[in-house]
Order: C-alpha cells, then structure tokens, then sequence
C-alpha cells in the first residue's frame, strides 16, 4: 500500500470516529431536551393573540419550528429565561409553522429567530442560537431603562 492510501483510510476511520460520537452526544441532548417541563411563566402566542401580547411592556419571542434542531438546542435556554424573567418580561413562543401570518409580516427567513419587543415595537433581534448569557445582557439593558 501506498503512503497517500494509508493516510486517506487513516482519515476516514478518524472522520467515522468523530462522527460516531457527534451522533450520539446529539441524541443526548436532544433525548434531554425533550424530557425537560416548560417554565410556568412561558407564553405560547399565536397570529390571533400576538399583537394584544406584545403591545405592553417587554416580550421576547423565539420563533420556532419543531423540525428545527437549533430550536431544539435553544429551548433550555428559552425555558431558563422564563423561570428567570417571567415575573418581568413577557418570555413567549411562536410556532411558525403553525403560524405564518406574523413571522411574514416580521421578516423571519430563519429560525430560531428571538425577537425582544418593547411595548409593541421591535427593540433587538437575534438570529440563530446565542448563549443564556446574550439575551440575559439584552433584556437587564431594557429593564434598566426608563420607558
């Protein structure tokens, strides 16, 4: 056998390897995920209820699909919110597939999509999954602000 096939079959055993172990570290979590209660305070809106939710005080909304894995991964961290804020935020879901009226209206092209709203107006965005960390720095700004 050549040297270059030793190395490529050498990268191949490694690459199955590490994605072997991707596989089942992300059936974990997922497996987790799934196992994990809703916050109390968490909100679920819809395209009826959406606009009446979000017109007072501050919102943050993550718009979400169930086929979507990195609103799986979000979640945790969405519920966390929830039990951290939900006395003084409103911490509220959208399903977009179940709902398409109001992420149209928004713009949302990806998901997950969080979205802090402040009496009805959009005040920031965040596509894609962030830290706790990110949208706790974001909503403490709000709350530390004068309306």
């Amino acid at each position: 056998m050549s040297i270059g096939l030793l190395i490529v079959v050498g990268l191949i055993v490694v690459f199955s390897a590490y994605l072997g172990f991707s596989i089942a570290k992300y059936r974990k979590v997922l497996t987790n995920v799934d196992k994990q209660e809703q916050s109390q305070y968490l909100v679920h809106l819809t395209d009826k209820n959406f606009s009446q939710a979000i017109s007072r005080g501050i919102t943050i909304v993550d718009f979400w699909a169930a086929l979507c894995k990195p609103c799986v991964f979000l979640a945790p961290i969405i519920n966390e919110l929830a039990d951290n804020y939900g006395q003084q935020v409103k911490v509220a879901k959208m399903d977009v597939e179940a709902n398409k009226r109001m992420p149209d209206k928004l713009g949302i092209r990806s998901i997950p999509t969080v979205i802090i709203f402040r009496d009805g107006k959009e005040v920031q965005r965040f596509i894609g999954v962030k830290p706790y960390n990110v949208y706790k720095k974001a909503l403490e700004r709000l709350l530390n602000q004068k309306s």
